[in-house]
């Protein structure tokens, strides 16, 4: 009980002071009293009660009945009771807008526009119903909807980023390790903010009159600022102080101009939180995809970790299992062939021989292909060269050149592996089809690891680069690993018959990043 009363003469206290200060702002902007207080107060307590626990709601109304009192006791003509009639109405719009009032920022903004659109017509019903019984001049309806929306749009969003900033934000502990960390000021994005609003006031106020209805336009460029840097929230900042701008650029018009101000005060305040939102859902976006992506570049590094850790124990299994078997079949034709003198037991012998041979090097082929044994012992440098013995390229006239660069760096497993695979795909690309006489490998470790593959052969059109599997398993390897795969191909057969000389041949480039 303690606790209620001290929080509700505290936030009494606030309330009051905040409600007149608003309505002297209104006040000195519209000179009228009855519409100062639809502008800015009753926005205000929209904001507040519906970020505020039901049971304070009375001391808040409360303190805005005797406020318009008072006011009415001070200005003899404010018709004060139908205003005070239209404050109760909003009472039961509140508590049921306050069922719905949960979920995402989507959700609470349309609950917020509903209250702010309700609780204008019943505005709009009292004053003008009350007030033509009661015989009070009274405005007109237009401008007394557009007084409440206009008020509503700029502060109920206001005291939604006050509340969800206040209570429904992880506050870190005051600890040592907090008070030692040094303070973080955007000086930067200040002195923007500072230098935008110092402009906007400079040109609402110094413009000719023949170019003073061309000022609101830039009033854009502050809201477009904002909501760029900070979502809705941002433009919502940037709303405010322009209107700060145009209300202190703007006492004492007429009712068409300020017809006209309010109008461009509801427009910013919608695209403002429009625009915002719109960037806002977009950042958010591409931080899940973002996310998305980078969890799904650890599964698949986790994935081909565990293909070449299956792959190595197949083949350390093969090379065991068969190897020993191979050896024993050799050995027991040789036995054959010596025990048995006939020549179809020696025949035979020679061909079991021959088989076994010939499992072998199939095997050892396979056993390869499965996992390097050369890329685990000596690293990748010697395993391209084994590639390079393997297919024989010196007898088919190929010359390979290799650069490694500063290769010194050690690279993780799979990054090794990776590499090894590309190489492998692309020197038996080169050698069954590019007809290449030269073929240079250059390998650069830095920022990013960077492999380029180029050949002096026949090429092929762009077009059809990846329809073959084997460059299509090295585009998606390497996109895997959030790599970046280039091919760029020259084919011969376009530049026959130019006879000056041309470029020819094909590029493989890849980029991975550093793990």
């Amino acid at each position: 009980m303690q606790r209620y009363i001290l929080m509700s003469l505290g936030g009494c206290l606030f309330f009051i002071c905040s409600w007149f200060c608003l309505w002297v702002i209104a006040f000195y902007f519209l000179v009228d009293p009855a519409l100062a207080i639809l502008f800015f107060p009753f926005a205000l307590r929209l904001g507040i009660t519906l970020h505020t626990a039901s049971r304070y709601w009375v001391v808040i109304y409360g303190a805005e009945w005797g406020l318009i009192l008072l006011l009415a006791k001070a200005l003899n003509d404010l018709p004060w009771w139908p205003i005070l009639i239209a404050s109760g109405l909003s009472w039961p719009i509140l508590w049921y807008a306050r069922r719905y009032y949960y979920g995402d920022q989507w959700r609470q903004l349309l609950v917020m526009a509903a209250v702010i659109i309700s609780t204008a017509i019943i505005n709009v019903v009292m004053v003008m119903g009350f007030g033509s019984i009661a015989q009070i001049p009274v405005s007109p309806v237009g401008m007394i909807f557009l007084i409440s929306v206009t008020g509503g749009l700029m502060l109920v969003p206001t005291c939604y980023l006050l509340w969800s900033f206040l209570f429904n934000r992880s506050w870190i502990p005051l600890t040592v390790a907090l008070i030692s960390r040094p303070l973080e000021l955007r000086h930067r994005d200040l002195c923007l903010y500072a230098l935008l609003f110092i402009a906007n006031i400079l040109l609402q106020v110094n413009l000719p009159d023949e170019l003073s209805r061309f000022a609101p336009f830039c009033l854009a460029i502050p809201i477009i600022v904002f909501a760029f840097r900070h979502g809705w929230q941002g433009a919502l900042l940037g709303t405010l102080l322009n209107s700060i701008a145009l209300i202190a650029a703007r006492s004492g018009v007429s009712n068409m101009e300020i017809t006209d101000l309010l109008l461009s005060l509801s427009a910013q305040s919608l695209t403002g939180i429009l625009l915002g939102l719109g960037i806002q859902r977009q950042r958010d976006l591409n931080g899940k995809l973002a996310s998305e992506l980078g969890r799904n570049q650890v599964l698949s590094r986790q994935l081909i970790r565990t293909e070449e850790s299956v792959r190595r124990d197949i083949a350390r299994e093969l090379h065991d299992e068969i190897g020993q078997n191979i050896t024993a079949i050799r050995m027991q034709a040789s036995i054959l062939k010596r025990v048995e003198t006939t020549s179809i037991t020696q025949q035979c012998a020679s061909t079991i021989e021959q088989l076994s041979l010939n499992v072998y090097d199939t095997t050892k082929g396979l056993l390869s292909r499965l996992r390097p044994k050369t890329l685990d012992d000596l690293g990748l440098a010697k395993a391209v060269e084994q590639v390079v013995c393997d297919l024989k390229l010196e007898d088919k006239g190929i010359d390979v050149a290799m650069a490694w660069g500063h290769y010194q760096q050690q690279l993780c497993d799979t990054t090794n592996v990776t590499l090894y695979r590309i190489c492998q795909e692309a020197l038996n690309n080169i050698a069954k089809y590019s007809q290449a006489t030269e073929v240079i490998i250059e390998l650069d470790i830095g920022s990013e690891i960077r492999l380029q593959i180029e050949d002096n052969g026949v090429g092929f059109k762009v077009e059809d680069t990846f329809k073959g599997f084997g460059l299509r398993g090295i585009r998606e390897r390497v996109e895997v690993l959030g790599g970046q795969c280039s091919i760029i191909s020259y084919p011969r057969d376009e530049y026959q018959e130019k006879p000056q000389p041309v470029r020819i041949g094909t590029t493989l480039v890849i980029i991975l990043p550093q793990t």
